[in-house]
């Protein structure tokens, strides 16, 4: 599994493809922040470059052609990092977003800090831009013409570039800059500088770090703090400490509700509880974060364990549907696609006695329920109270199989019970499911799992 990426590793690789749009290919700051996802999606491979055209009425038109390694950053950035920046609910048709999934409104200000988290002098637009169109004079006239349209310094539509124009024009100003578009080193060529340097951050924040670690409950150290332990005053050693402590929250809030989905209010609950003020994800992202546990996760869930053996399972009630339907099951509260709802209770038997009970008695044959677990064949008992719960209606035997829209689908785990391994049935979610919904399951293995036999009134 990958090291998960912070917001602030996130934004840092926006700066610098932004980076790459405004130094090396030259472009006004204004055209970066008009540049969409649609104008990406266009873009059109030529003579070994990829090229990108913007024109929008508000802001500086951009024709460009990136080299296939820079396209493959955009590309990066345009399928792993902007998604989750937007979300399911925000709208935003900007390539480069915030990691709050709005339009970036100030490129100039992205590069000043990018900049500052190098200990690097700041250098404006204007003044690179200025610097190649000085040297491009040099160049025969056509030639010179196409540096500045490239430039954007001319935005007239009346002579609208091909493709193999614009690459041209690209070639021309990698000649200007003494950099040939196959160096490797020509992609790195903004990431290189302070190189030094950034080894020296590295170390440096590794050393921040053992002076103040990062742990839930803490606060980020002051400047004077900082200062006093010999950390440079600037804020970059903080903001990334703080970043740190925001995903380590974050995975602590998502670490409690392996069970199912939470409510924002119950998140809400939770930070409260910790007495966090600052720093923390909203409810609504962990809302959005959360995704059901692996059957590993799930088998060694104490909730869950608790569930089974305290039969204490929440937001279920058995329902008579009348005399031809009999008892069923409804959700008193809302589940999540995901969720663990209930486990289906009863004593684990071998498949061979289950099937002796079934002879000739399909009505408690319905609270059979067999499957296969390591090569072995079982079967749950569930026709009466278990020895566990002797004068429990348990939930779980209650719901009904039905292959006609279930909402829930059979799982098994092992799960240490009291002290011994045991074989479980979980019932999963298999959608969201409202209030009063009658619940249902059904599995195409179960079939398999009765070794053939005729069970059409299982669909009854």
């Amino acid at each position: 599994m990958g090291k998960k990426v912070s917001n602030t590793e996130k934004t840092l690789y926006r700066y610098y493809c932004e980076a790459l749009l405004v130094f090396r290919h030259m472009q006004l700051p204004g055209a970066v922040e008009g540049f969409t996802d649609a104008d990406w999606v266009e873009r059109i491979a030529q003579g070994g470059r990829v090229v990108i055209g913007v024109r929008k009425e508000k802001t500086a038109s951009m024709q460009i052609a990136l080299t296939q390694d820079e396209e493959a950053c955009f590309q990066l950035y345009y399928k792993e990092i902007r998604p989750k920046n937007i979300g399911l609910k925000k709208f935003c048709q900007s390539f480069f977003t915030s990691t709050s999934g709005n339009t970036v409104h100030s490129v100039s200000q992205d590069m000043n800090r990018l900049h500052e988290m190098y200990k690097l002098t700041p250098i404006r637009s204007y003044d690179v831009r200025r610097a190649f169109e000085n040297a491009a004079e040099k160049l025969p006239a056509h030639q010179h013409e196409a540096v500045i349209h490239y430039l954007a310094h001319s935005a007239s539509a009346d002579r609208r570039p091909q493709p193999q124009d614009i690459v041209d024009a690209a070639l021309l100003l990698d000649s200007l800059k003494g950099t040939s578009s196959d160096d490797d080193t020509s992609l790195a060529e903004l990431s290189t500088a302070g190189t030094k340097e950034r080894y020296a951050s590295r170390k440096d924040f590794s050393a921040f770090l053992a002076r103040f670690p990062v742990l839930l409950e803490g606060q980020p150290p002051t400047k004077r703090q900082r200062v006093d332990s010999g950390f440079p005053e600037d804020r970059v050693f903080y903001d990334k400490w703080r970043a740190a402590q925001y995903t380590q929250r974050e995975e602590y809030l998502l670490s409690q509700f392996t069970h199912c989905k939470p409510s924002a209010s119950k998140v809400a609950r939770l930070i409260a509880q910790e007495g966090w003020k600052a720093n923390y994800p909203k409810p609504e992202e962990i809302q959005r974060l959360w995704k059901p546990a692996s059957t590993d996760t799930i088998e060694a869930d104490e909730l869950i364990i608790k569930c089974v053996f305290e039969q204490a399972w929440t937001g279920l009630a058995i329902k008579d549907f009348g005399a031809e339907e009999g008892l069923g099951v409804v959700a008193t509260r809302p589940f999540s696609k995901g969720d663990i709802v209930c486990d289906y209770h009863g004593k684990v038997i071998r498949a061979a006695e289950g099937m002796a009970m079934m002879e000739g008695h399909h009505d408690e044959a319905r609270y059979l329920f067999f499957f296969k677990a390591a090569q072995r064949d079982l079967c749950i008992d569930a026709r009466t109270g278990c020895d566990c719960h002797p004068d429990t209606d348990t939930v779980g035997r209650r719901i009904k199989c039905c292959s006609k829209r279930p909402n829930l689908e059979p799982l098994h785990c092992v799960m240490k019970v009291n002290g011994e391994d045991q074989d479980v049935i979980l019932f999963k979610a298999l959608q969201d499911i409202s209030i009063d919904t009658q619940l249902k399951f059904y599995s195409g293995g179960i079939r398999k799992s009765f070794l053939g036999l005729d069970l059409d009134w299982l669909d009854e």
